[in-house]
């Protein structure tokens, strides 16, 4: 095998044994590869880099075949070491050791493992499939359809098939999640809101939210009392992929299972309408639009797949779910505001936050207490 300069020092031997799993040819010999980190915007604190390896192994008779890989890179963190902690740094390790993902209901596919790897330095590197998607930006009916699988997946689990019971799957996600949001939030005091000369509108929205403060211990009891269903915590555009040969079995590519947990049915679906609306991915002047949209798909998928619960149940998860962003995007759109009130991403941040505490509104509507008992 020709020596490759890479980011990362490799096994070539490990390569070329994987490789041959994945081409189901134990002689296989690879002519050539590269390794390319896949560029993410934000590495989870958890991962030490992700890369793509490729190249093309003769496989006999002078017969070339292409391949790719992924090297997902976990770093042991002594702080996030605690299984009731929503980024325990093993969770996705473990998830794979246990093969919960292997056969995933509802036509979600995980990626396959093909190895992991623990190195000297603590890290753990995962030889994960390569799942490239299809899609480089998203349409109003990939939404549809990504709420729709997702409604597919937690009605086998709010239905009848037995939830998982290991200790590192959080049973209280959001709860850790917000714990943790409080320790990097930088909210500002009151007096310096009043200082900063803010609209009525943005007043509006910090009254709201200060209310929503005052009783997020309650909305959290009632998140945490819904039916209960296996979640991904982190279902967004980066990680839900549309490889051709899965669409054509209507099937799901789902990647990085790290914050996987046990929580309430709608409380994925309001992660992945806040995680869409954060990035900027869905149109500013259509929010309202969307967020109806990726809830009736979800509870098309749920009706689908034989889910015959109250379907308010599931609107109050997905509210409360949404609104719970606020508590990290609030201190971001005043700080957005303090370096420039008139720009395009404070005027988003402001249609965000006031959809928010909409969406509290709406909850309260619903009548919290009365819909958990």
């Amino acid at each position: 095998m020709i020596p490759v300069e890479t980011p990362i020092r490799i096994d070539q031997n490990k390569i070329n044994k994987i490789t041959n799993h994945i081409l189901q040819n134990e002689q296989g010999k690879i002519k050539e590869w590269t390794c390319t980190p896949i560029t993410i915007d934000q590495l989870n604190f958890v991962t030490g880099g992700v890369y793509r390896v490729a190249g093309k192994t003769e496989i006999g008779s002078g017969i070339m075949r292409q391949w790719s890989l992924i090297i997902k890179i976990v770093i042991a963190d002594s702080t996030r070491d605690d299984p009731s902690h929503y980024n325990y740094w093993k969770r996705e390790i473990l998830a794979y050791e246990s093969g919960l993902l292997d056969q995933l209901p509802g036509n979600f596919i995980a990626p396959e493992c093909y190895e992991m790897e623990e190195k000297a330095d603590g890290t753990v590197w995962l030889w994960l499939e390569d799942m490239t998607g299809e899609i480089a930006i998203w349409k109003k009916e990939n939404y549809a359809y990504a709420a729709a699988k997702l409604g597919e997946f937690h009605a086998a689990y709010v239905n009848e098939k037995s939830l998982p019971q290991h200790a590192w799957i959080n049973q209280y996600w959001m709860r850790s999640w917000i714990r943790e949001c409080n320790k990097y939030r930088n909210m500002p005091l009151r007096q310096e809101m009043n200082q900063m000369n803010l609209s009525n509108e943005v007043m509006n929205i910090i009254g709201k939210y200060e209310q929503f403060e005052r009783k997020r211990n309650e909305y959290l009891i009632a998140l945490e009392s819904l039916p209960r269903t296996l979640s991904h915590q982190d279902f967004d555009e980066f990680n839900v992929l549309y490889p051709n040969k899965y669409q054509e079995e209507d099937k799901l590519a789902v990647i990085d299972w790290q914050f996987i947990s046990i929580s309430g049915v709608g409380e994925d679906l309001g992660r992945f309408l806040g995680l869409s609306m954060s990035r900027g991915n869905v149109p500013i002047d259509r929010l309202s639009e969307y967020r109806d949209l990726i809830f009736t798909s979800y509870i098309d998928g749920l009706r689908k797949n034989g889910w015959n619960g109250n379907e308010e149940t599931a609107r109050l998860g997905y509210l409360l779910s949404f609104a719970f962003r606020s508590i990290w995007e609030i201190p971001l759109m005043l700080r957005q505001l303090q370096q420039g009130k008139d720009s395009s991403e404070s005027k988003r941040m402001i249609c965000i936050t006031k959809l928010q505490m909409d969406s509290v509104e709406q909850a309260e509507r619903l009548g919290i207490l009365k819909m958990v008992q």
